[in-house]
């Protein structure tokens, strides 16, 4: 049974306004590449949980506790000492009383102390084992580093700089992936229920991107208004791009005013009260096959007939270049584990898994691919919707949060 913390976290649903951005990373303005979308600037924002929403969690204990795979006592032992586990500690741990089997695996429940001391090696080995053991909720459901690094993601943060230090000492990489699980040892360094609140927090950021077009009077503006239009858009984009060009000088459009509506409307938002009436978590394929919906279909919820939409509207092309062109990352075995809509460049419309602390993000493909890449044999495809309903080699559609973190 997952701890009350994961069940909050998979049960609870919020909604944040974008009224409630977190300090942005820097004021770097970045540029996407010219194209038939016009010119395009952002900027990095980190989207961040209310305190309302953070005093609903039930906080963790303070005891961690490793549950491995196997049973046998002997086999844990050679395989903690081979990942570089000091001998000493390795006794502590299995000679402990409060050792024992729960469902078939074995619990050891180690000192806030010995996973501090624990070396990036054996983190980078033994962490990923655990993650495979759904008794392990904090490494079976980790948290990302959004951002190049752990105090990027934690800047301007309330934590003293000393646990953003142990925090980065805690994270492991997998691929590219910066993962954060050691949340019971984070915990027991708080000196109160309102400070450990308040890291909890801290470590709901998301990394997102504000973008604009840039429009002025040299720009082929029928061209830009035919791209975010799609062919497919009732609304007409060239009117309100025109007379942004005519201004002295021109001016900027926020990006969210040319998506479609429901992308519009769900943009930094997280799921709303009403939406877990659905019984269901609204998820990356969801939020991909609903692109151009105006009203949501919720029959995309369910993994089969999600799989059949895409079978009935689109077809595999070599790569995403279009507005709402849907990128599949796939496994090995070719199942789709996560999708994201192509926005424009290297820009992406997602919601990173089914969890309600998972808000609708604009984002770049490469950050993208660093959480969902990062296991072996991991790649994309590219669909587009038709009105022809070409059928073609498509991927089955999986649970995008489960399949992520291969658990």
């Amino acid at each position: 049974m997952p701890h009350p913390f994961i069940r909050f976290l998979l049960g609870i649903a919020a909604v944040i306004l974008p009224s409630l951005l977190a300090l942005a990373a820097d004021d770097t303005i970045q540029q996407c590449k010219p194209g038939p979308w016009g010119r395009i600037e952002y900027r990095t924002i980190y989207l961040e949980a209310p305190e309302w929403l953070i005093e609903k969690f039930p906080l963790p204990g303070t005891q961690p506790r490793f549950c491995f795979a196997s049973a046998d006592e002997e086999e844990v032992r050679r395989f903690l000492t081979e990942a570089g586990v000091e001998t000493a500690m390795v006794s502590r741990w299995l000679d402990d009383p409060r050792c024992q089997v729960l469902d078939g695996f074995l619990a050891t429940f180690p000192s806030a102390t010995d996973v501090e001391s624990l070396s990036g090696r054996a983190r980078s080995i033994i962490y990923p084992e655990l993650a495979k053991v759904p008794l392990n909720e904090f490494f079976h459901d980790p948290i990302f580093v959004s951002g190049s690094s752990v105090e990027e993601w934690l800047r301007g943060s309330s934590m003293p700089p000393e646990i953003v230090a142990l925090i980065a000492k805690l994270t492991y990489l997998e691929g590219d992936a910066l993962i954060f699980s050691n949340l019971s040892t984070l915990i027991s360094h708080a000196q109160s229920e309102a400070e450990a609140r308040s890291w909890l927090k801290d470590i709901t950021r998301t990394k997102a991107l504000i973008a604009s077009l840039r429009i002025g009077p040299d720009d082929d503006i029928k061209a830009v208004a035919e791209y975010w239009t799609a062919g497919r858009r009732r609304k007409d984009m060239l009117p309100l791009l025109e007379s942004i060009a005519h201004t002295p000088d021109g001016g900027q459009l926020d990006l969210m005013h040319l998506l479609p509506a429901q992308a519009r409307k769900l943009l930094y938002t997280y799921p709303s009260p009403d939406m877990a009436l659905l019984g269901q978590n609204t998820n990356c394929h969801w939020t991909s096959l609903n692109f151009f919906n105006f009203a949501a279909q919720n029959i995309y919820l369910d993994l089969k007939l999600a799989a059949t939409g895409v079978l009935a509207n689109y077809s595999p092309i070599p790569t995403a270049a279009e507005l709402g062109d849907v990128i599949f990352f796939l496994d090995a075995g070719g199942d789709a584990f996560h999708s994201c809509v192509y926005v424009a460049d290297n820009l992406v419309y997602t919601k990173n898994g089914d969890n309600p602390i998972a808000p609708w993000i604009l984002t770049t493909i490469e950050d993208v691919k660093q959480v969902y890449l990062r296991k072996p044999g991991a790649k994309i495809a590219a669909f587009r919707l038709n009105e022809s309903r070409k059928s073609g080699s498509l991927p089955r559609i999986t649970d995008s949060r489960k399949r992520a973190s291969n658990r």
